[in-house]
């Protein structure tokens, strides 16, 4: 198995962006009419088929969504809590942000499962991991952009001075993440798996279409970004999230699945490999739909890709 052939074509297409946009082939005005197709129609057409037709239908052991899930949500909540106290003394402002610390703890945690994940287990095990992996990563997207979304929500709902969870209007919070575009898709995706109404097959057909390209324009407006973002101030914080989610979250993983779980040792190597996956580029969508930490969220998605080719054998290794 070559993890650089499945690494490359993503670096690729990222750099591709870049240069296009350095040299100004495509002007800011034709990337942000470009981001808005991608973001506001593409990508949520291709979140909400696939969570429509994900097969969530087999029956998985709790302990499979607790080694994989309560690393997830603790690596989450120390990430957040991290940004949140120190990010403002970092930037040397008054202000604590939890957006800001919401969508940095989803660049730490959020995984390119699909593109990423899914390819490397199928070289190194074969077609009987596909419906373990889909199980895990059903609600993989759901909960974390849920969270995020509901994070983000709140800090405008409390004010930039604070307030407190009795100031908070719960009614707005809810509909104001709901609302988020990415989230709608895949609860919608969701409530139409669970139903017993099937999609039309030329409905099926044309959704499947409409989002083939949807990782490549995220991608390609990915390296786009990063021609107008200034990476220097934030250095640290990109490090630190790119050693948490390379190799302190597929650690945590390990030792749930392994020590606490007694998990086998295929699924074992399942959970680490999809933990260990590079940050997906969907976080960036959530940080430019949040408009925060657009600049470390890309720079995360980027370095975490290129590095992944290192530390995806190693954990290859490690598990084998």
């Amino acid at each position: 198995m070559n993890i650089i052939n499945i690494i490359s074509p993503l670096i690729v297409t990222i750099m591709l962006g870049y240069l296009v946009a350095k040299q100004n082939y495509l002007n800011k005005q034709h990337l942000e009419g470009l981001s808005k197709l991608t973001f506001s129609i593409i990508i949520p057409i291709f979140l909400f088929q696939k969570m429509a037709s994900a097969n969530i239908s087999e029956h998985i052991a709790s302990s499979h969504f607790g080694a994989f899930y309560f690393p997830l949500l603790t690596i989450y909540g120390i990430t957040c809590l991290l940004h949140y106290h120190f990010h403002h003394k970092a930037q040397s402002t008054n202000k604590k942000n939890i957006k800001s610390a919401a969508v940095f703890s989803l660049a730490s945690s959020y995984s390119n499962t699909v593109i990423v994940g899914l390819p490397v287990l199928l070289a190194a095990i074969g077609e009987q991991v596909i419906g373990l992996v889909f199980l895990i990563i059903t609600f993989h997207s759901a909960l974390l952009f849920t969270l995020t979304s509901f994070l983000a929500a709140m800090q405008t709902n409390t004010g930039q001075k604070g307030g407190g969870f009795s100031q908070i209007n719960w009614q707005q919070l809810i509909k104001q993440t709901l609302n988020n575009p990415l989230v709608l898709s895949i609860t919608l995706g969701l409530l139409v798996n669970i139903s017993p109404l099937n999609l039309p097959v030329i409905v099926e057909q044309s959704l499947v279409l409409l989002g083939k390209p949807a990782i490549t324009l995220a991608l390609f407006l990915l390296g786009a970004s990063l021609t107008y973002y200034k990476i220097k101030p934030q250095r640290r914080f990109i490090t630190l999230a790119v050693v948490i989610k390379l190799i302190t979250f597929p650690a945590l993983v390990w030792l749930c699945a392994d020590k606490v779980f007694a998990l086998n040792q295929q699924v074992t190597m399942i959970l680490v490999i999809l933990s260990a996956s590079p940050t997906g580029v969907n976080a960036y969508l959530i940080a430019k739909n949040e408009q925060s930490q657009q600049a470390t969220t890309a720079s995360i998605v980027v370095m975490t890709t290129c590095l992944s080719v290192i530390t995806i054998p190693f954990w290859l290794w490690w598990l084998s």
